[in-house]
């Protein structure tokens, strides 16, 4: 099967990197005191201007105290109401997990953890439900007329994890306020001029039942997860360096079944979701003297199959292998900085008894970024891709800022796509060999202002027109026994505003906020609104600390969302207000978590039911 693809070079990075010990030379210190998690997050500036890097913040003298915030133990917790994203599970830790942002979803949002895309081939919408926050050091989010860097799927935005290296040593407990428990353990070891880290986890929550409590169903979906992370870095000479990584996530899920009338979950004692997935990252460096040459191979593995013990017709399974091998360029000059990439990727994808396909994309990537003048700043990207059965797809952006009297000002303008997923190409009775990619055009205007002494304030409007949106029409044809096929159909204007504060102090309290809302998130043709997008998005941080310990208030709020494509069912608007309460000793933190203070029931949304007030303890030492 396709796990033979990843075992085997596993075992060759395994051999490999005990040998990458031999030379003593001595390795630069990799900065023990700077280890960030996304459980802390901080909005720190428009992400539409620029892409952001969204972290935790240690304050300086205790380099411990990155603990992350213990409530949030998935990506999806934390990453919800940052950076302009909204994320949606269908019930709790663990169950698939939709992305949104600016009116664009599913698989119109890319997701490249460690330089590989993780969104699905069959139906390209990403799934993080089970990532947890301590596997990653940073999250980006690049806006539409930012993300052609990184190809399909990006018309709505890019979303960019990168793998945090392991500690020295660190011993992380924590719970989740469900009766649920987590363990991890990591060190590093470094000898000459390499080193080496390990990190293993394991989560298990009974968790909650996602399906509406007023129909009875009273089953908590359970969740449990097994995590490994291996990385190795070492300098083979003094401007060469190789970097290799290996990562391994397993994990099971119950899931409440569906009713076929209603569409609403019910209850389902028998049906399991079982993921695994695994990833090898390689990575040669020669450092040159106007930049550096860099080439990668990242070969990723996942495994994603439902089982239902009382229907076996009712059971599922994927199975899917990644390879990317790309070559890269930076040159950095008088006039700005260049960047120059020659990417091949492949995908082998089994749908068991429907589908085997294997598919291929090569791209030429040019990028520049410099000056113009003493106040001006100027970002193209251009990039070309040729996938394999698909007609070739040029794509690009450009950004224009400039210091105009006290503020910033930056306009930009970009072109991305999304190329048809195999079930939309290749399904039986459905899909359309034929298809056309969708497109999206996008503009945005921003401005913002440093107010010395308070901090910064921006303003920003993003206009999306998205072409050749793919969806189903119907037909008389014979080989469509469903009567429906899939289609380049409509287009749809979206028009989203945002408000931005950070690094705002105030009476010793520290103050991060933003808000967007969407004027217009339309199809065209019938003139509804987007489902599954909340019209108003509000996030707001607010710390102080005392002495060794630190107060964190965080609140977001979601307006209404309607719940299907005809605009007749509606969920309401919903909040989440948490205390966070961090401890720091000599060498250990203790948190303490007391999540949506302001609603004790939980809380329906798009058909199910999110947790409402729970307590949460961590505890991190250090060794």
């Amino acid at each position: 099967m396709l796990r033979k693809v990843f075992v085997f070079p596993f075992f060759l990075f395994s051999c490999f990197s005990s040998l990458c010990f031999a030379d003593q030379a001595k390795l630069p210190d990799s900065g023990a005191g700077r280890v960030f998690d996304l459980g802390t997050v901080e909005v720190s500036a428009p992400a539409w201007n620029y892409p952001e890097e969204i972290t935790g913040r240690p304050d300086g003298e205790t380099w411990f105290e990155s603990l992350p915030a213990t409530g949030r133990t998935t990506l999806v917790e934390s990453l919800d109401g940052q950076m302009g994203l909204h994320l949606r599970s269908s019930g709790g830790s663990g169950s698939v997990a939709a992305v949104s942002s600016g009116g664009l979803s599913g698989n119109k949002i890319l997701v490249v953890k460690d330089g590989m895309p993780v969104n699905d081939p069959f139906t390209g919408t990403p799934d993080i439900g089970d990532f947890s926050t301590m596997q990653f050091e940073k999250a980006e989010f690049w806006e539409g007329n930012r993300a052609t860097l990184w190809g399909s799927n990006s018309i709505g935005g890019t979303l960019r994890l990168t793998s945090r290296f392991p500690d020295h040593g660190r011993l992380r407990l924590w719970t989740d306020g469900h009766g649920g428990h987590g363990e991890a353990v990591e060190t590093r070891l470094e000898t000459g001029s390499a080193k080496i880290g390990l990190r293993v986890g394991q989560f298990d929550t009974p968790g909650i039942s996602a399906a509406e409590q007023t129909t009875g169903n009273g089953e908590r979906d359970g969740f449990n997860s097994d995590s490994g992370y291996l990385a190795v870095e070492t300098q083979l000479r003094e401007n060469l360096q190789l970097q290799l990584s290996g990562a391994y996530n397993e994990s099971l899920t119950d899931l409440d079944g569906f009713d076929f009338v209603t569409a609403m979950p019910v209850d389902n004692l028998f049906f399991r979701q079982k993921k695994i997935s695994s990833q090898i990252n390689a990575a040669l460096i020669k450092a040159e003297s106007n930049g550096e040459l860099k080439l990668t191979h990242v070969a990723a593995h996942s495994g994603f199959s439902g089982i239902d013990e009382s229907n076996p017709f009712n059971e599922y399974g994927f199975e899917t292998a990644r390879q990317r091998q790309a070559l890269s360029r930076s040159f950095a000059g008088k006039r700005g900085s260049w960047l120059v990439e020659l990417a091949r990727t492949e995908t082998h994808a089994v749908n068991t008894g429907i589908l085997s396909l294997r598919e291929t994309d090569r791209a030429a990537i040019v990028a520049w970024d410099g000056g113009l003048g003493s106040r001006g700043t100027v970002n193209a990207v251009f990039r070309h891709d040729a996938p394999q059965n698909h007609t070739a797809v040029n794509t690009g952006n450009l950004e224009l800022g400039w210091r105009l009297a006290a503020f910033d000002v930056s306009a930009a303008w970009g072109r991305a796509f999304r190329m048809p997923a195999l079930n939309e190409r290749y399904y039986p009775a459905y899909g359309d060999p034929q298809l056309g990619a969708e497109f999206s055009t996008s503009t945005a205007v921003n401005l913002s202002r440093l107010i010395n002494g308070f901090g910064r304030f921006a303003a920003g409007i993003t206009r999306f027109r998205v072409a050749d949106l793919i969806g189903t029409t119907s037909t008389s044809d014979p080989a469509y026994t469903w009567g429906i096929k899939a289609a380049n159909l409509d287009r749809a204007e979206i028009m989203s505003h945002q408000l931005t504060f950070s690094d705002c102090r105030l009476a010793g309290f520290e103050l991060y906020g933003s808000f967007s809302w969407l004027d217009k998130a339309r199809v065209e043709k019938t003139g509804k609104q987007a489902p599954g997008i909340a019209d108003r998005q509000a996030s707001v941080m607010l710390g102080r600390k005392y002495g060794n310990a630190k107060y964190s208030l965080q609140g977001r709020w979601w307006g209404g969302t309607w719940e299907n494509a005809e605009n007749t069912k509606s969920a309401p608007a919903s909040h989440d207000l948490s205390l966070f309460v961090r401890q720091t000793f000599k060498e250990c933190s203790l948190e303490v978590g007391l999540l949506n203070l302001t609603d004790t029931q939980r809380q329906r949304v798009l058909g199910y039911t999110r947790p409402g007030r729970r307590l949460t303890l961590a505890f991190e030492a250090y060794f």
